[in-house]
């Protein structure tokens, strides 16, 4: 794909919110190509309520967004998917009443062999789960199966909203891995994560976010461990990978 801009991603000067809350203020981020970058924070913080401004699913009551240097601002999600964008949600928020591949291959208009192929090069797993419903898969499987689904839009753009929440260690180490496969095939990512620790092993930059203000983390700046959670009001990184929902 020709690059028509240094970035992949380019925020700026965005509010946001829902209807007279505004929870977003003058929120300014940029994602180079090929690169991941981290938006950490705390819950309710505004991480979700950024992406989905980003997504086309909360409308920006001002600021500018721009896809490889194209405005998007006020373009319906589905033109900014067609664009090279795609989300995943928090939660991954499947079809569970559908399988795996039918879960992949929806809202594709020609889903092609080779699509399928590169989804599950990635994620091996899947092509071993992929007759099984997705409501009798793990956490960690609907996250694989979330991701794979978003990249069958071949994007260029990638946001992920808080793709470890709730997962096992192991599969974190998992997910980490498939992202950094991604970033080196040239994918740009915008990661939305209160995991300070994940977000560490992933990300080349990050900005932080606190009641909807957003501002640089640089990793140069990065201090022990512990204070990183602190600075960033997330949770404390010996913490990181002890808790399990699923």
């Amino acid at each position: 794909m020709e690059k028509r801009s240094d970035d992949a991603l380019r925020v700026e000067g965005l509010d946001a919110g829902y209807g007279r809350v505004k929870v977003i203020r003058d929120g300014a981020i940029t994602v180079g190509h090929g690169e991941v970058v981290g938006l950490i924070g705390r819950n309710g913080a505004g991480k979700t309520t950024f992406i989905s401004s980003v997504a086309g699913l909360v409308m920006p009551s001002a600021g500018r967004i721009e896809l490889d240097g194209i405005d998007i601002t006020t373009r319906s999600p589905s033109r900014r998917v067609a664009a090279g964008l795609a989300l995943v949600p928090s939660g991954g928020r499947l079809f569970r009443s559908l399988t795996v591949a039918e879960n992949l291959t929806i809202g594709v208009k020609t889903p092609t062999p080779g699509l399928l192929e590169g989804v599950f090069d990635l994620f091996p797993e899947l092509h071993k789960l992929r007759l099984r419903y997705a409501g009798k898969l793990s956490g960690g499987e609907r996250q694989m199966v979330a991701i794979a689904r978003a990249l069958m839009l071949e994007p260029h753009m990638l946001l992920l909203d808080e793709p470890s929440e709730g997962l096992a260690p192991v599969v974190v180490l998992r997910l980490a891995k498939a992202i950094d496969k991604l970033r080196a095939g040239g994918m740009a990512m915008l990661i939305a994560e209160q995991n300070a620790k994940f977000a560490d092993l992933i990300c080349q930059r990050w900005y932080s976010i606190d009641k909807g203000a957003i501002a640089p983390f640089g990793k140069e700046a990065l201090g022990p461990e512990a204070s990183v959670a602190a600075a960033l009001s997330v949770q404390p990184l010996p913490n990181a990978f002890s808790s399990r929902k699923d």
